[in-house]
């Protein structure tokens, strides 16, 4: 093989690592544009959220929050204030939720809140976020 063959065959090769480059910047900039769209959305979900102030106004000794905003999972410590009142806040997305309080161990809805029955007769709090 001489010298000018030598040279079409890495030219040819060159080419072929061009080509395979482009592609591979081409799929690595429609990652990125995937991933700021979810960074963007997720910026916009954030935006929504409401700071929202839950209060237990009865005497307890501790008061815990749970609730179907967070699918019932956790049980949220409420913080008691120097007049003996508990408070919590949270960030909710507008919309209604059913809440429960467990004061001093015992499963209660607040006199002073909206009252919900469940289909299985279960009473609940009624939460609403506004937009």
């Amino acid at each position: 093989m001489n010298a000018q063959d030598r040279l079409r065959s890495i030219r040819a090769k060159l080419s072929v690592l061009e080509g395979k480059m482009s592609l591979a910047i081409m799929d690595a900039h429609k990652i990125v544009e995937e991933k700021q769209k979810r960074i963007n959305n997720a910026h916009r979900a954030l935006q929504i959220l409401k700071m929202i102030c839950v209060v237990w106004h009865n005497p307890a000794s501790q008061v815990y929050l749970v609730g179907s905003f967070d699918g019932w999972s956790t049980q949220r410590k409420m913080e008691k204030s120097n007049t003996g009142m508990f408070s919590l806040n949270l960030q909710l997305y507008p919309g209604k939720y059913e809440i429960k309080f467990i004061v001093d161990g015992e499963w209660k809805v607040d006199p002073l809140r909206p009252i919900v029955v469940t289909n299985k007769g279960y009473e609940n709090n009624l939460l609403e976020v506004p937009d």
